[in-house]
């Protein structure tokens, strides 16, 4: 950490006349002897008199009850708790002052996250660790550590001082290079991405990337190209950690529409795009299909542009326990269009505010138990918006009756049946347990409950690496839908290479909202299988996963079956 917590102040022997003045003022002390030995406490607010009573005689000498007192008021969050002592012809009296943090003083860049704190008669772990977090971000960023001093004001007062040092070394931009097969649910399995990621010395973090998809290579899903630009950047100030994230992606597909009987099995054909789009059956007098024929092939062009303004906020931190607040305002504008075919398949333009907490609780190893981590999160996601196809159902159905006469029921799982007026309760929640000396338990999970059917970006989507890794990005895809995965994991550290092999298991289910047709029943996909990462210091990263079916409950067979993975890998350099 560029920013720690501050030092204990230690112990002081006090001379006759410093004692004197302390005990005319002083009340009642708290007697109890180490040893031989009487110790006499004054000035006590913070601890039980048993407590008290208990670190003095369990020490084994005086100058060890005066050391673990110190200790204690420290552990308890009391940082400004001084304990000085006298040694009397009888006893040793020991002397508990409460300081008041008077001054906030030394780099200014530290001083603007810590100036509220003047003034502090009891200045504690969480009221000094809140502020720290984003100030340490914005010292790691910054490349420059901290030293924490004390400077005695008196009366009872101090003044904590900052003194900044810069990192030996330190290298402020990161350049990026990375190529997987990860794949996408628009198109594509084999992809190139380049990045820069630059710090200053406010903290301010600009990051930019391009990505790619090398259709040539194969598995592309009928694709030509996609390309995905996205920029951001943010700071962290006194306030909270704000910043602006924007991408735009473009791709093409020529994807196989098929001919199917109309709803209801009285006549008629109806065009379905069962794909990973999620676009379902969209009709032909959008896209031109014959109905006559069983399939036909389109040409799709898409955009997707998204911007949003986000802020994360520290309520409450120590170094157990985190609470945290973020907010984000997303605006996303989403097409697809036919060549040749006026009007858009898809046309969704809409805004989403999202506002969410996070609670983190962290243990230390110990004797009696073992280092972990529990990550709890929940946000709930609402969006405004219309126009295009959104809300545009009964337009659809009302086509839809005019084009196939005899069906008995419209498609309900469509584009024109999704709104932005959406309310989506988004948790997740991540566990880490420290197993031995080199193994750890990692079990993670989320999930999204929406009312509505929801745009296409706002989808919940699981396959690809880490996602039900025995299937690619889409196989499962709805409106809500939850995910669930564990792992056991070992780390080989050689020199500066570290080898991390893992058995996982996963599941994943997903389902569309007010839909009383088939998509609207749950579906879900297990899997299992392995994981090796070989990392060299920040500068390699690799990782393959290698999962098989374990069980499924789907609609389709033959398309689930179509979207299996035989493995994912990739490799990113860092320098």
């Amino acid at each position: 950490m560029a920013i720690d917590l501050p030092p204990v102040i230690p112990p002081a022997q006090l001379n006759q006349a410093e004692t004197q003045a302390i005990l005319a003022s002083s009340p009642a002390a708290i007697s109890a002897k180490t040893g031989e030995t009487t110790l006499r406490v004054y000035g006590n607010s913070h601890l039980t008199d048993s407590a008290v009573t208990e670190i003095i005689t369990s020490a084994k000498n005086p100058s060890e009850a005066v050391l673990n007192l110190t200790r204690r008021y420290y552990e308890e969050g009391h940082l400004l708790v001084t304990v000085n002592y006298y040694r009397s012809l009888d006893a040793i009296l020991v002397f508990v002052d409460q300081k008041v943090l008077a001054e906030v003083k030394g780099d200014e860049r530290a001083v603007a996250h810590f100036k509220h704190l003047e003034g502090d008669a009891d200045l504690t772990i969480p009221e000094y660790d809140t502020p720290r977090v984003l100030a340490d971000l914005q010292a790691q960023r910054g490349g420059y550590d901290y030293s924490i001093s004390y400077e005695e004001l008196g009366d009872g007062k101090v003044a904590m001082v900052f003194t900044s040092e810069k990192v030996e070394d330190y290298d402020a931009t990161d350049f990026i290079l990375e190529t997987n097969n990860k794949g996408s649910r628009f198109l594509g399995r084999y992809f190139g991405m380049a990045g820069i990621k630059h710090r200053t010395e406010d903290g301010t973090q600009i990051s930019a990337a391009v990505q790619t998809a090398f259709a040539d290579l194969g598995e592309s899903r009928d694709g030509d190209e996609l390309n995905q630009l996205s920029v951001s950047i943010d700071r962290p100030f006194a306030f909270g950690l704000y910043g602006v994230d924007a991408s735009y992606t473009e791709y093409t597909r020529d994807p196989q529409v098929t001919t199917t009987s109309a709803s209801g099995g009285l006549g008629g054909a109806v065009c379905t795009l069962t794909d990973t789009l999620g676009l379902g059956v969209i009709g032909n007098t959008l896209v031109g299909c014959d109905p006559t024929s069983s399939s036909t092939r389109v040409n799709l062009d898409a955009e997707i542009l998204q911007v949003a303004l986000r802020g994360e906020q520290v309520l409450y931190s120590t170094p157990w326990t985190r609470i945290l607040l973020n907010e984000k305002v997303s605006h996303i504008d989403s097409s697809i269009e036919q060549s040749g075919v006026n009007g858009k398949i898809l046309d969704e333009v809409y805004q989403t505010l999202e506002v969410g907490g996070k609670y983190i609780k962290t243990t230390y190893n110990t004797p009696d138990s073992s280092a972990s981590q529990l990550t709890l999160g929940l946000s709930l996601k609402t969006g405004m918006g219309d126009g295009g196809t959104l809300d545009d159902y009964p337009s659809f159905a009302q086509a839809y009756f005019a084009a196939y006469p005899t069906a008995t029921d419209a498609p309900d799982v469509v584009p024109q049946a999704r709104t932005a007026e959406f309310v989506a309760l988004i948790p997740t929640a991540n566990y880490q347990l420290r197993l031995g000396e080199n193994g750890a338990l990692k079990i993670n999970a989320k999930a999204q409950y929406s009312d509505e059917q929801v745009p296409q970006q706002q989808q919940f989507v699981l396959g690809g690496m880490n996602t039900l890794s025995a299937y690619l990005p889409g196989v499962l895809i709805g409106d809500s839908g939850y995910f669930g995965y564990a792992a056991y994991e070992r780390t080989y550290q050689m020199g500066d290479f570290k080898l991390v092999p893992s058995l996982f298991a996963e599941y994943g289910a997903a389902w569309f909202e007010n839909a009383s047709s088939p998509e609207g029943d749950e579906q879900s996909v297990a899997d299992a299988g392995l994981g090796l990462q070989l990392n060299y210091r920040d500068q390699l990263y690799s990782e393959v996963v290698v999962a098989r079916p374990l069980t499924d409950d789907v609609q389709d067979e033959d398309y689930l079956e179509s979207l299996e993975a035989d493995f994912y890998w990739r490799v990113r350099l860092t320098f």
